[in-house]
């Protein structure tokens, strides 16, 4: 008799709480959740997935999106108390370490920044390599941007200095692609999609490609984690269980992506994104698939290249003393591996 109620009751709270793959979830200290987002081209996908297919909502968040044209104004909406996190470039948290501001990356969205950095059509008979870019008007994200840093050390490997040219802000979405055609910018950097909608119809030509593990090792030695989710240290002390949810739904938006074809990335992308043509979208995607993480973690060997690559042309950076250790925190999405399916 005592074993036959003790497994009723079994039965009753396994039907109650769930089975153990859908183990109940911690609620989150502000289900409402902000993020200020430096781009939404495809080395952000994982975020993009992760709301559009209802995974934030899985783990009890009500997140809202803002994009912005570049990283510097997502710092602005993050220190200005306008958003609750970033969705941008881990360099970031190492740029304001040095301005004494501790902000943390929770989950990595790539491994690869996944940027083109091209000449312009009719600059591409007198353009071979960087070094010939000086005088010329270079397009980037934003002024501070990470795109704007890493034109910079592309610049400083050609032996120019950054005033050696004019930079643009131009964004990385339509506003790119029109700079580039209207022949307001000379070159530009540029992400996925508008990366592959330039190359494709010839108005820009490679003269770096960030996509390719090759492409990664010339420009900066290895490959360069760029786009992540971070906060800052008091949010993530004050809000661990909105963190950890956070880092649950992008690990399972990378597990997902990793399975799927580029059709179903490009139907499981909102509208807005996708530049009205879903094939070319999935051709996109094909180009930069290899940057999207997988785990959501960033590697000691990732931070260190993007120390390098800023000590390079920042005396700032490369007179600081920064705990690289302390600009990362990868327990939230390795606890999420653990869960995921």
């Amino acid at each position: 008799m005592k074993l036959k109620l003790a497994i009723a009751l079994c039965a009753a709270f396994e039907l109650a709480c769930g089975s153990g793959s859908a183990v109940a979830k911690d609620v989150p200290e502000k289900p409402e959740l902000h993020i200020a987002a430096a781009s939404v081209g495809i080395t952000y996908l994982p975020m993009l997935v992760a709301k559009q297919r209802g995974y934030f909502k899985d783990e009890g968040l009500d997140v809202s999106i803002a994009a912005f044209s570049g990283g510097s104004k997502t710092l602005e909406a993050l220190l200005g108390g306008s958003s609750d996190m970033v969705a941008g470039a881990y360099s970031n948290t190492i740029t304001m370490a040095v301005k004494g501001q501790h902000l943390v990356v929770v989950a990595a969205q790539v491994i690869c920044p996944g940027w083109i950095f091209g000449v312009s059509q009719k600059r591409q008979a007198e353009v071979k390599s960087p070094k010939d870019l000086k005088g010329m008007r270079i397009g980037v994200s934003a002024p501070g941007s990470s795109t704007h840093m890493a034109v910079n050390y592309i610049l400083h490997k050609a032996g120019l200095q950054s005033s050696d040219v004019s930079i643009i802000g131009v964004g990385q979405a339509a506003g790119a692609v029109a700079a580039v055609r209207a022949g307001q910018v000379d070159a530009l950097i540029v992400n996925d999609p508008s990366a592959t909608i330039l190359t494709k119809d010839g108005s820009l030509k490679p003269l770096e490609n960030m996509r390719t593990a090759d492409g990664n090792v010339k420009v900066f030695g290895s490959d360069y984690p760029e786009s992540s989710l971070f906060a800052t240290q008091d949010f993530i002390d004050k809000n661990p269980k909105t963190v950890q949810a956070v880092a649950n739904a992008i690990v399972r938006a990378e597990k997902w992506i990793a399975k799927a074809t580029p059709e179903q990335v490009a139907d499981n992308v909102p509208r807005e994104y996708l530049e009205d043509n879903k094939a070319l979208y999935a051709e996109a995607f094909t180009n930069s698939r290899r940057c999207i993480a997988q785990n959501g973690e960033i590697t000691a060997k990732g931070a260190q290249t993007v120390r390098d690559v800023l000590s390079a042309f920042d005396p700032a950076v490369a007179s600081a003393k920064i705990d690289l250790a302390a600009t990362y925190d990868n327990r939230f999405v390795k606890k999420a591996a653990e869960i995921q399916p």
